[in-house]
């Protein structure tokens, strides 16, 4: 795949993603808001722990982005390397406060309601069925019964080692009911999460959330929400994510 030039005509941009994962859509929604041109290199799971792409992610991170040969990996760095890089339309505020609520949430966002797509999505096998198509892709060479046995075993793992997944269903349902009411709380009366703008905590809850969505449950959860609908439309409309490469 030829790689494209971000609107300056210099810079190149490889992104090596894996498009399953909801930390290359917060990263794709950032090149796109701040209208970056990029590559896709689509990362071939089983090759990550032989070492095939130790260059571009030496701890086998996935989104990892190449940028003039430099290598950025971990969705956070990557998006404070684009602020550096390309400061139009900045995604982390200006003001102080502000700056550092946009770091909680989005941190709230990565390493919290993750594990909640991890276990609602993927370690409950009646979710999971509306994912494995996409996962599979990713997969060659395995059938769909290996796919989703090797999912349901690893995310399973992973998450009791978290302790969410040693929780009863019940309990990590209402958990996840009281964190799609206080993202509609955060947005009563706001058109973003944090000041006057789409920031980078908008991307990070975005990402999850959509993750989410493939669990009915969670979609439940969502028919409950006032404002939040809403506000995905106005993410989409600024900073739009397609799952298809570009």
């Amino acid at each position: 795949m030829g790689r494209a030039r971000c609107s300056g005509g210099r810079t190149m941009i490889t992104l090596y993603q894996l498009a399953t994962s909801p930390f290359t859509e917060k990263v794709r929604r950032a090149l796109a808001y701040k209208g970056i041109a990029f590559d896709i290199h689509e990362v071939e799971r089983a090759a990550v722990p032989g070492g095939r792409y130790a260059k571009v992610s030496p701890t086998g991170k996935f989104p990892a982005m190449d940028h003039d040969g430099t290598g950025i990996w971990d969705s956070t760095d990557i998006i404070r390397h684009l602020e550096a890089a390309f400061p139009q339309k900045p995604l982390i505020p200006v003001d102080p406060r502000d700056a550092a609520l946009a770091h909680v949430i989005e941190d709230w966002a990565d390493e919290s309601l993750y594990f909640y797509e991890i276990t609602m999505r993927l370690a409950w096998a009646h979710n999971l069925e509306a994912a494995l198509d996409e996962f599979a892709a990713g997969m060659p060479g395995l059938s769909h019964d290996d796919v989703r046995q090797r999912i349901l075993e690893g995310a399973g793992a992973l998450t009791k080692t978290q302790g969410l997944g040693r929780k009863p269903v019940a309990q990590v349902v209402a958990d996840a009911q009281r964190h799609f009411a206080a993202i509609d709380a955060m947005l009563d009366g706001r058109d973003w999460l944090i000041g006057s703008s789409l920031s980078v905590a908008d991307l990070a809850v975005i990402a999850q959330v959509n993750a989410l969505l493939y669990a009915v449950e969670a979609r439940d959860a969502l028919a409950a929400s006032r404002n939040i609908v809403a506000w995905t439309a106005r993410v989409d409309s600024v900073a739009p994510y397609a799952k298809a490469a570009s």
